[in-house]
Formats: C-alpha cells, structure tokens, sequence
C-alpha cells in the first residue's frame, strides 16, 4: 500500500482529503499544517507521495519547503492550491514538482493526479532509455530538442508548435508529420490539434488535460487511449 503524506493548514479539508485517499487504498500516514513538523516527520519516515499545499503557515510556504525536500529526500511531491493567478504559477514553476492540483477538485482529478505523481518515476523507467531527439531547424539553425523536454505538440495551421518547458518552436510541418517522428511510447494524441507527452500529464480528465499548468482539451474519442495508456503505464 502506497504511503502519503498531507501538508496542508485547513484541518477541514486535510481531513476530507485523507478520508478519499484512503478510499482509493492510500495509507495517509498523518497530517501537518507547518514545514518544521513536516521537516522533522522526514528524518524518520519518507512516504511514497507528499500532497504539499502551496500556502502553508509558519516561515516556509510549501514552494519553499518542497525545495528542502527535494534537494534531502528527492519525494514526489503534489501540490494543492486553490489560487492560479501568474504569481503562484511562477513561484510553483522555479521548484521540481509531480504534480498540480487546483482547489476545489473532484474525486476523479484527485485519483488520477495522485495516481500520476506516485508513479513518476516508474514511468521513467519504463519508457525506452535511448534518448530521442527531434531535429528543428531554428532561426537557420538545426536545433536537436530532446523528446523528454517536450511538453506537448500544437497544429497550427500548416506549421507545428513544439512547446517546451523553456521554449516554443515552430515547425514547418503538419501535426501528423510531425507525430511519425516521434516515439509512440511517449507521445499521445488527446485532440485532433494537440498531442503530449505522456510524463508531463498531472492530471486529466474525459476533458482536459493539466500540462505544465496548461490546461488542453481532450477530444472524447481520445480519451479511452489516453486513459489505457496511463493505465498501463501505472501497471
């Protein structure tokens, strides 16, 4: 049984949001509202998943305190905020987290963005080891862009958007081009104009997925595959 870990300051909704992970067959282990406590939990037990509010009392907010844990412990870590305005969504993009959850959720968007963040790192592993590279040519430059680093790919028009953490490309190729270059391994189609890298999902639904704080549509004759494969992938 996976172990998770809640830092969250409204008792309330930590006790709410443990009664549904243990419905889904978590084990919480307990629940703080404050980094020290978190901290010194830490020294002791390491859970398998930590579902880290962004807002947190005390001298470290939990963006703050995500990057301790990173750099200690390496913890998949899921974030819960109820606010997405640029300010959270840049201070959240500065720290390495394995998910994003936005307040209030639903049970579905819940299980899957836990689900997803847990088995991070398995995905790694099952994913094909030899590096790929898509080949662009930028600015009269060929440009080799690692598949790991793209987040997901967009038609427009006769050209191909290729968004990256860092950047965005543009292609003189149509999507579907543009998609036999890519492994199928890590690439799926969720929208006749978009396709995404499987790893980069932190959550989704039969509507949407959550990219990199960016939400794209998901087509409904997509979303069975989508769903199969991230199944598969958790197995």
């Amino acid at each position: 049984m996976k172990e998770i870990l809640i830092v969250e300051d409204e008792k309330e909704l930590a006790e709410n949001l443990q009664e549904l992970l243990q419905t889904l067959d978590f084990n919480v282990l307990d629940i703080f509202s404050n980094a020290k406590d978190t901290l010194e939990y830490l020294k002791k037990r390491r859970p398998d998943l930590i579902i880290m509010d962004v807002l947190l009392e005390g001298t470290l907010d939990g963006v703050q305190l995500t990057q301790v844990i990173k750099e200690k412990y390496d913890i998949p870590v899921l974030f819960l905020t109820a606010y997405s305005d640029n300010p959270i969504l840049e201070k959240i993009s500065n720290v390495t987290y394995d998910g994003f959850l936005l307040k209030p959720f639903d049970f579905q968007r819940l299980k899957s963005a836990v689900f997803l963040a847990i088995n991070r790192i398995q995905f790694k592993e099952k994913t094909d080891r030899r590096q790929k590279y898509l080949k662009i040519r930028d600015k009269g430059f060929l440009s080799p862009v690692s598949e790991d680093k793209i987040l997901y790919l967009q038609a427009d028009g006769m050209y191909t958007k290729v968004v990256t953490k860092d950047k965005t490309y543009m292609i003189r190729d149509i999507l579907k081009d543009v998609s036999g270059k890519l492994s199928d391994k890590k690439f799926i189609r969720i929208h006749k104009s978009y396709i995404v890298n499987v790893s980069h999902i932190a959550s989704f639904n039969s509507k949407e997925a959550i990219v990199n704080q960016t939400s794209l549509p998901v087509r409904r004759g997509f979303y069975k595959k989508l769903r199969e494969l991230i199944i598969s992938r958790l197995s």
